[in-house]
C-alpha cells in the first residue's frame, strides 16, 4: 500500500469464513504484537474468541509470542501451505475486493487510503454477498443497518418505528436469525458443490 500519514503502508485483514465480515486495520508493522493487538481488539473484544484462524506462513503467525497467544485464548491456527499461499481463498478474495474498492475511491491520492478504509469497510459489511444471499451486517447482528440513503429518504419503519415497535421488531429479528444463517450456509455449500464440480469438469461450462 502507498505510504500514509504515521508511517502506515500495510494492512492486516481477517474475514469470517461465513458472514463474510471483514475487519482491516492499517499498520506501519505487521510484528507478532501488531497481530495480536488486531486479533484482539477487532476480533476477541467484538465478537468474542474464534474456534480457529487460518493464516499464512508469515514469522507474525509462527512466532513463539502469537502461538501462546492462540494457545491462550483456545484459538486453532491452520497455516496455509507454503508451497500453495493461494488456499486461503476466502483472505484473497477479501483482499482484492478492499484493494479495488480504494482505487475506485482515492483517484490519485494514494495517500489517503487509511482515510477511506473504514468506509470501504462499511459497504462492503451492508452488501448484500451473492455466496450468502444476505449482507455480513445482517448475519452478524441480526437485523440490516440504517445507511445514508435511509436516513434522506426514511422508510416506513424509521418515520413511525417507536422504541417499543423497534425493540419488538429486533426480538423477531433476533429469534429469525438462526433460520437466516441455515439457509445462508446451504445457499454457501451449494455454490461450492458447483465451483468443485465445474473444477474437476472444466469442459463442463464449455457450450457446444
Amino acid at each position: 500500500m502507498p505510504t500514509a500519514p504515521a508511517k502506515k503502508e500495510m494492512m492486516i485483514v481477517a474475514t469470517d469464513y461465513f458472514t463474510k465480515w471483514i475487519e482491516a486495520e492499517a499498520l506501519s508493522s505487521t510484528k507478532e504484537d501488531d497481530v495480536e493487538r488486531f486479533i484482539w481488539r477487532n476480533i476477541i473484544c467484538r465478537f468474542g474468541c474464534p474456534q480457529s484462524l487460518v493464516t499464512d506462513n508469515g514469522s507474525q503467525f509462527i512466532g513463539k509470542q502469537i502461538t501462546a497467544f492462540f494457545k491462550k485464548y483456545g484459538i486453532k491456527q491452520h497455516l496455509s501451505t507454503p508451497r500453495y499461499p493461494q488456499g486461503n481463498g476466502q483472505a484473497e478474495a477479501s483482499n482484492k475486493i478492499i484493494l479495488d474498492c480504494l482505487k475506485k475511491r482515492l483517484e490519485g491520492a494514494e495517500g489517503k487510503w487509511v482515510d477511506e478504509l473504514p468506509g470501504v469497510l462499511w459497504a462492503y459489511r451492508t452488501t448484500m454477498r451473492r455466496s450468502t444471499s444476505e449482507t455480513p451486517f445482517s448475519l452478524a447482528y441480526g437485523t440490516e443497518a440504517i445507511i445514508p440513503p435511509h436516513i434522506i429518504v426514511p422508510s416506513i419503519g424509521i418515520e413511525v418505528g417507536s422504541i417499543k415497535q423497534n425493540s419488538e421488531q429486533m426480538r423477531l429479528n433476533l429469534d429469525l436469525l438462526e433460520g437466516k444463517r441455515e439457509k445462508a450456509i446451504v445457499r454457501e455449500s451449494r455454490k461450492r458443490e458447483k465451483e468443485g464440480r465445474r473444477l474437476k469438469d472444466p469442459e463442463a461450462n464449455i457450450l457446444p
